[in-house]
This record gives C-alpha cells, sequence and structure tokens, in this order.
C-alpha cells in the first residue's frame, strides 16, 4: 500500500494530556438494567497504546485512536459527550449525550466514583446536534422539566432551536441516515482494514436510543447570564458555525470556558459529508476570535464536549488563535482562488495550511478535512455550481458512465484499471472504473475491481470519514447493500417534539408529486393539549403539493380532533388511519375515505437505497 503525500506529518500529542486528571473508567462491556448491551469496548480493544500502526491505518489517525479509547470520567472532561458541574447548590449538565443509555451510565459512573448525590439543577444545550441532546431523558425526567424544577437553557429561540434540532434530523433522517452509514463507517467490522475510530470518538455503541426535550431557557444574545445552582454562567451567543443554533460558555467562578465544537481537538466540517447545512467558516473564527477579547486573559482551563481540556491560560489562548485562524485561512484562500477564477475542485487541490497552524494535532484532519472543507466554502458563498458550463446540465451518472464505456469499451477500461491499481494511483482507478459499474452494476468484475481501488484509498486516509466512505463502498459493492449498523436520526421523541407546522413539512416531503397531481385533499386538524388551548390547523393537497396553515379551512373533506401524538401518527401513516383513530381515540368528523386516498400518494422511506451503484 501507498502513502499519502502532502503536507509534513502533525505534532504528537503526548499520552499525559489525554490521562490528566482521569478519574474512573467504563467497564469493557456497558448493559441497561434490562441487560441490553449499549456499549462494547471490546471491539476497540486491539487499539492499544503499544500496538504499532498497521499498513492500512493513516499513522495520524492511528495515533488519534489510541489517544480517544480511554473513554470514562475525567476532572474537566465530558463523559459520554456530558460535562457535569459540580456548583455549590447542584448539578449543572452541559450537553447529554446521544442516548439516553449512555447518560444514564455517565451519571452512574460519577455519582458511583465521586460519591456526589447533588440533584441535578439545570441542562444546557451548547448546540441543535442529536449527540448534545438525545440522551437528557437519561438526565433529568420530563416532569421536572414541565414544572419548571429544571430549565433547559439552549441557544436561539425555542422555536429556532426546536426547528433546527429536529428538522435536520427528521425532515432529511432518510437520506442523512445512509450517509451516516458511509461517513461514520457504522456497517464496518471494527478492525485494522474495517472501522477504527471515528476520530472524535471510538465508535463502539450500540442499542442507542435518542431523546428530546424542547428548550425551556433560550438565550438569543451574547453577554446573557444565568444564575444556577449558586455560579454564574455567562453565554456568547455564536449561530451560523458548527450548527444552526450554538453558544460558548464561561463559568467565572472556575475560569472554565467551552466553545462547544466551534473549538475541538480537529478540524471541524464546514460542510459535513454526512448531510446539513453549509457552516460559515468565517463564522467559526469570527466568534472564538470575540471569546478571546472577553475572557481570553481570565480563563484557565477550555473545556470540550467530545475530547480532553487544554489547561493553562497561555496553552487555551494558543489553542483558540491555532483553531480560529485555521478556519480563517480556509475561508479567505478558498475565496481568493475563487476570485482567481478556480473552481472548487481546482481550489481544493492546491490549499494547504501552512505549518505553523497546519502541524497542530488539534487541527488535523480527525473529524472534518482540508479538502471538502474549501470546496463547501465555494458552496457556501457562491452556490454549487462549480462555474463550468460543462457541469450545469450535465448527463445523468449513469448515461454519462454508458456514453464512456460505448466510447472507450469496457475492456480499455477495465484494463486502466488494473493498471491504476498496480501503479497506486488509485483516485484514477476509482474514477476510470465508475464508468464500467454505473453502465452496468451487474458487472461483477467491474465491481470487484473498483472495491479494490476504494479500499486502499480508504486505507490512505487521515479523515476517518473518508476513510468510512471508501471502506463501505467497497464493501457494498462486494456484497450489496447493508442494513446492520445503520443510524436512524428520526427518532419517535424527535418525532413527536417537532413543532406543528415542522410536522407538516415532514408530511410534505412523503407526497409523491406526480401522484397527486390531481388531488384534492382537504382536512382540518384540531391539535389538544393538556392544560394549554387547543391549536386548529388545515391542510391541502392540491397540484402535487402539501400545504399548511393555522386556523381551520372553508370547507374541510375532514376534521381531526385528538393530540398532538395522536394527529401525528395518522397525519405520517395515513395507510393506518382507522387502527390509529381508534387505538388514540381521534375524533373524525366529514369523509374518512380521504385519508385512504392521502395514503394512496404518500410514500415510505427506505433508507436502504444504493450508493456505490445507481
Amino acid at each position: 500500500m501507498t502513502r499519502p503525500g502532502g503536507s509534513a506529518p502533525p505534532e504528537r500529542p503526548t499520552p499525559d494530556r489525554r490521562a490528566r486528571r482521569f478519574l474512573a473508567g467504563y467497564p469493557d462491556k456497558l448493559y441497561t438494567a434490562d441487560g441490553e448491551l449499549i456499549r462494547d469496548a471490546t471491539r476497540t480493544a486491539w487499539i492499544t497504546d503499544q500496538a504499532p500502526c498497521p499498513d492500512s491505518v493513516n499513522p495520524s489517525l492511528w495515533r488519534q485512536s489510541q489517544l480517544i479509547r480511554r473513554e470514562g470520567l475525567y476532572q474537566a472532561r465530558g463523559s459520554a459527550n456530558i460535562t457535569i458541574v459540580d456548583a455549590p447548590e447542584g448539578l449543572v449538565v452541559i450537553d447529554t449525550g446521544f442516548s439516553v443509555e449512555l447518560a444514564e451510565a455517565a451519571m452512574a459512573l460519577f455519582r458511583k466514583h465521586t460519591k456526589n448525590d447533588k440533584p441535578v439543577k439545570a441542562v444546557i444545550y451548547t448546540h441543535t446536534h442529536y449527540d448534545h441532546y438525545g440522551g437528557v431523558k437519561g438526565i433529568v425526567s420530563e416532569q421536572d422539566v414541565a414544572s419548571g424544577k429544571v430549565p433547559i437553557i439552549a441557544p436561539g429561540t425555542v422555536e429556532s432551536f426546536n426547528k433546527y434540532a429536529i428538522g435536520e434530523n427528521v425532515i432529511t433522517g432518510s437520506a442523512m441516515s445512509r450517509r451516516m452509514g458511509y461517513t461514520f463507517g457504522t456497517m464496518l467490522p471494527h478492525c485494522d482494514c474495517g472501522i477504527v475510530t471515528g476520530g472524535l470518538g471510538a465508535g463502539h455503541d450500540a442499542n442507542f436510543h435518542f431523546s428530546y426535550l424542547p428548550p425551556t431557557d433560550p438565550v438569543t444574545r451574547t453577554g446573557e447570564k444565568r444564575t444556577l445552582a449558586g455560579w454564574e454562567f455567562e453565554f456568547l451567543y455564536a449561530p451560523d458555525t458548527e450548527a444552526p443554533e450554538e453558544m460558548h460558555i464561561w463559568i467565572p467562578a472556575i475560569k472554565a470556558l467551552t466553545c462547544a465544537e466551534n473549538a475541538n481537538h480537529t478540524m471541524h466540517n464546514i460542510q459535513t459529508i454526512r448531510g446539513a447545512r453549509t457552516r460559515d467558516a468565517r463564522n467559526f473564527a469570527r466568534y472564538l476570535d470575540e471569546t478571546l477579547v472577553r475572557w481570553g486573559e481570565q480563563v484557565q482551563v477550555h473545556f470540550g464536549p467530545h475530547t480532553w481540556p487544554v489547561w493553562g491560560n497561555e496553552q487555551v489562548v494558543r489553542f483558540l488563535e491555532d483553531q480560529r485562524d485555521m478556519y480563517k485561512y480556509i475561508h479567505d484562500q478558498a475565496l481568493r482562488h475563487a476570485n482567481q477564477g478556480l473552481t472548487p475542485l481546482e481550489a481544493a487541490e492546491v490549499v494547504e495550511l501552512p505549518d505553523g497552524i497546519g502541524r497542530k494535532w488539534y487541527n488535523r484532519y480527525y473529524h472534518g478535512g482540508l479538502h471538502h472543507n474549501v470546496r463547501a466554502v465555494f458552496h457556501k458563498e457562491l452556490g454549487f455550481w462549480d462555474g463550468d458550463p460543462a457541469t450545469i446540465l450535465p448527463l445523468l451518472p449513469a448515461d454519462h458512465a454508458k456514453r464512456h464505456l460505448d466510447l472507450i469499451g469496457r475492456d480499455t477500461v477495465l484494463a486502466e484499471g488494473r493498471k491504476a491499481i498496480a501503479d497506486g494511483d488509485y483516485r484514477w482507478a476509482v474514477q476510470i472504473l465508475h464508468h464500467a459499474v454505473f453502465a452496468d452494476p451487474a458487472d461483477t468484475e467491474a465491481k470487484e475491481l473498483q472495491a479494490d481501488a476504494y479500499e486502499q484509498l480508504g486505507y490512505q486516509q487521515e479523515v476517518p470519514q473518508y476513510r468510512g466512505i471508501f471502506l463501505t463502498a467497497a464493501m457494498e459493492l462486494r456484497d450489496g447493500v447493508h442494513s446492520e449498523g445503520q443510524m436512524n436520526t428520526d427518532s419517535l421523541d424527535t418525532v413527536l417534539a417537532m413543532p406543528i407546522d415542522l410536522l407538516f413539512d415532514y408530511a410534505a416531503v412523503h407526497l409523491d408529486g406526480p401522484a397527486a397531481a390531481d388531488a384534492d385533499l382537504r382536512i382540518d386538524f384540531t391539535f389538544t393539549f393538556t392544560g394549554a388551548a387547543e391549536q386548529p390547523w388545515t391542510m391541502w393537497v392540491r397540484n402535487g403539493v402539501l400545504n399548511a396553515r393555522p386556523g381551520h379551512g372553508p370547507d374541510p373533506q375532514l376534521t381531526l380532533t385528538g393530540a398532538k401524538p395522536a394527529l401525528a401518527a395518522v397525519l405520517l401513516q395515513p395507510g393506518k388511519a382507522a387502527e390509529l383513530i381508534a387505538a388514540h381515540g381521534v375524533r373524525a368528523d366529514g369523509d374518512p375515505a380521504v385519508l385512504d386516498r392521502l395514503a394512496a400518494v404518500t410514500v415510505a422511506f427506505d433508507p436502504h437505497f444504493p450508493i456505490s451503484t445507481p
């Protein structure tokens, strides 16, 4: 296997950075009270501090994987992506991990080894990504939040936070789940030829369940403060950065700071390739600099959500400055090349970080990658078109491939692919063999060759998401589409927590437009809530489009009245409407057959669609 070229290797962190103030680790296997396995660290037990780097793993990724395997309870470091602040009058939990089970395990580990039985007084979400709110019901009860006993503080308005937290993971949930299976390698075996780690975490969790509770106390401007459990917390509002809604948190009593995921031990994604809205690299830099101005002279520790803290004022300031400069360099140099006429791909091939920031190990590519981040800046500022007239109205990939194969000939394409693999020219091998695979997805010989090229390309990658994509592509070409290990982000909790307008948006993307082109469906909904006023909505399908707005319509064919979870179930599963209406006590006035007509033009999503073949 050939090693990739590029800039000088990164500085290596020392093990004591990882081990400092380590209090207790998890057992190799974690189970729920019912005996369900939720974490199996034995799957990555082969990644030890002493083990040499396998030929099938990039050395930089191997080093990072060795460092992040030590998981558990740290002083001033999150456990399972959870930070517990031991304040005078109780606990303040910053982020909750991504699953109920791991959140419960983290709290149990904390209480066992610290003998701390203080109650949770507040929960803070730093941003709108599911791995930072999904474990909330393992931290606090829904009743305590609803009663106001435990506030949930979060950036943005409640409506905005709900919209981005839920919308990103549900509206495009099927596509995102499929792409996540590729980018995080969740369907690959844990071995030196499969998934190593995810770069920010060891990636050996299983059987997890997302939960969601909407925030109750929004932070919408920089400088807002809250007194929580006897300590003051100050916030810097940082929207449109690593998440649409995000904030930094300063705790003056202990001179502790977190910049959420705007500063981490990795280059982050400007465009996350699992699928999400493109981020603003300039904003990353802007808010990190504002943070330095506000608290840079005082801070003594920076605690991140995924990895270990940075200790000491000088070290924290240098860390934040290097992260700031990295994002600004990517932004500025991408646009410099854009203004000189380069396309996104051309710019991505020539932009390299200067050694002063590029060799810092916490700026390396353990989650994001420089190549796709440069292209993402183009996308954010200039849109999807790369500026080449030949790409504005391209042929579909399968048609393009067939034309190439007809012109060049299958045998010539396969011969060139074999030669490229023998020469270690794997990027070219993948591209030339792509024509043969997409022209004839039943061509086993072509698929096997391209799988070989993808596999070797994957072994070279420092970016774990690139590794996951290439190795999963190889697996799919050889074995077909896998469903095992694929994550689903559209959990029941997130669907039921949707604001009503977002609920109708979710239903609308399930509508088969051509099939519904001649449909005329009109349904009124009355959502009922315990202890709150009813909310009337009207929905109609016309011209192949599902629209909805507050209030009732003038001439509904059917009116449904019931609790939000029941009406959501009917709306999203109209084919089961009769049994759902009966089971949940929904009142139906009018023609129930309209739901049959809605079901006839509604499609269900299967996230197990092919990616490596057409």
